[in-house]
């Protein structure tokens, strides 16, 4: 997630239903439906202009059209026992007072947690190569899985965005006991590639086997950043992978990857680790060497997470010097183009000579983030977007239906109501309250407890409560304020 050289461990899908898509957004049964908006106005701006065109589908390469916007479809770790709320994104979200509470601290290097289907434990990922256990109040003594060996992260001025970065449990974990990891590793092998590998538990339930079962994932080595790093099976149990655009300035280590669909760099990839090598699932929408590609044209899709309820996509992508962008995908959508390199947030040619995939339609972001040295907007802070969830939980009832995102070190947050190809204005939260401004949004913290930092991820547990990584060792929940 490299922003002005400030580095950190670097910075799914759509249950397919009866409308799998191909290339641009198409549906291959033809469906005709809206995309999602975009646009730059200012700052911090969205629209809710339309998204790729309509036309015949087709599962092929140059075929171009859209899918259904989802709705209604069953997501991971929940389901629809409820309609959904009404959406209104007329205006920003109302958000209402808003607090954190510590779950579990001194985790060092802490940038992920997950935890399986109808479980509460938590699985605390640490990005120097262990995944420890939280269960029953209590942080486990040792490790569930230790990788280490392979990890020896660069010290200095910058943070090193290799490492151990995400894990991911399908929906039969209980019964299979198998799990993923994405990690780049310093050193072996599997030197600067950013792996995807299949472990399996021991017949001790919190201690992993510690040698993979599978290698899903092994790209050619690239440079140290722009890693990806974020894996979550989807709605429809396939395991969806984001990859970054292989490092350097402008696409430079992989120039024109993000919009090669045979390349597996700038990619949301779609997987089914069940298949055989290398893995593709079936019903993505490019054939052959493509045949891994979900979504292309991201430059560091560092987290993205699917809406419990709709099944849509919400990508964070994270953007060079200029522009941060989150990225939007109806459920039922594939084969969408988010324009890296020719386009950074919502404005082309930052990276001079860079063009799009021929006969492809760019889809633009539904939040661009102005973060240029000349910017004045409540984002202008921003190094590296983090992507959140559309909260679907009731212990915090104005969130619900309502999109969070962050920043690894932005002092704010923000709100956003996405209602099919309509994006509300943001609502700014702060990280921390202004004892100058009481009630405007923001997020309190308990009496001693430390001020909220860098964010490196926001999660939720199998309620569809939200969950933010902090300061680099804390997983913090948030609840109702006072």
């Amino acid at each position: 997630m490299t922003k002005r050289n400030l580095t950190l461990a670097s910075c799914l899908a759509l249950a397919l239903g009866n409308a799998a898509c191909g290339d641009d957004g198409q549906s291959n049964n033809g469906a005709t439906g809206t995309g999602s908006g975009g646009g730059s106005t200012g700052s911090t701006t969205t629209s809710t202009s339309a998204g790729p065109g309509s036309g015949s589908g087709g599962g092929g390469d140059t075929a171009s059209a859209t899918g259904t916007g989802g709705g209604g479809a069953t997501g991971t770790g929940g389901g629809n026992v409820d309609p959904p709320p009404v959406c209104n994104a007329s205006a920003a979200p109302d958000v209402g007072k808003l607090a954190l509470e510590t779950v579990v601290s001194g985790v060092d290097r802490l940038v992920y947690a997950a935890q399986p289907k109808d479980s509460s434990d938590w699985y605390l990922v640490q990005q120097t190569g262990t995944i420890r256990v939280f269960t029953g109040g209590a942080l486990r003594s040792g490790a569930f899985l230790d990788v280490s060996s392979q990890i020896a992260l660069l010290s200095g001025m910058f943070d090193d965005e290799r490492g151990l970065l995400s894990i991911a449990f399908p929906p039969d974990y209980a019964t299979s006991g198998k799990f993923y990891i994405m990690m780049t590793a310093t050193t072996g092998t599997n030197m600067n590639r950013d792996v995807v590998l299949e472990y399996k538990r021991s017949s001790d339930p919190y201690v992993a086997d510690p040698t993979p079962t599978k290698t899903i994932l092994r790209p050619d080595a690239s440079a140290v950043n722009h890693n990806g790093g974020h894996i979550v099976f989807g709605p429809d149990g396939m395991l969806y992978v984001g990859t970054g655009d292989g490092g350097g300035s402008c696409n430079s280590d992989k120039p024109g990857a993000p919009q090669d669909p045979s390349s597996p760099f700038g990619k949301i990839l779609r997987l089914d680790p069940n298949a055989p090598e290398p893995y593709a699932a079936a019903g993505n929408p490019f054939p052959g060497e493509g045949a891994r590609t979900w979504h292309y044209g991201l430059r560091n899709p560092y987290r993205f997470t699917f809406d419990r309820m709709t099944d849509d996509l919400f990508i964070g992508d994270v953007g060079q010097d200029s522009y941060e962008e989150v990225d939007y995908a109806p459920a039922g959508m594939s084969g969408m183009n988010f324009g890296w390199a020719k386009y950074e947030g919502d404005h082309a040619d930052t990276c001079r000579g860079r063009t799009l995939r021929e006969g492809a339609t760019y889809t633009p972001p539904i939040v661009d983030i102005d973060r240029r040295q000349s910017a004045t907007g409540p984002f202008s802070d921003y190094v590296s977007v983090i992507g959140g969830f559309v909260y679907r939980g009731t212990q915090v009832p104005q969130l619900r239906g309502v999109y969070l995102f962050g920043d690894y070190t932005g002092e704010r947050m923000g709100a956003i109501m996405q209602c099919g190809a309509e994006t509300s204005p943001i609502t700014v939260i702060s990280k921390n309250r202004d004892p100058n401004a009481p009630n405007a949004p923001a997020f309190t913290r308990p009496s001693g407890e430390p001020a909220f930092r860098d964010l490196t991820a926001i999660v939720e547990d199998n309620a569809g409560e939200l969950y933010f990584v902090a300061n680099r060792d804390s997983l913090v929940k948030v609840v109702p304020g006072t």
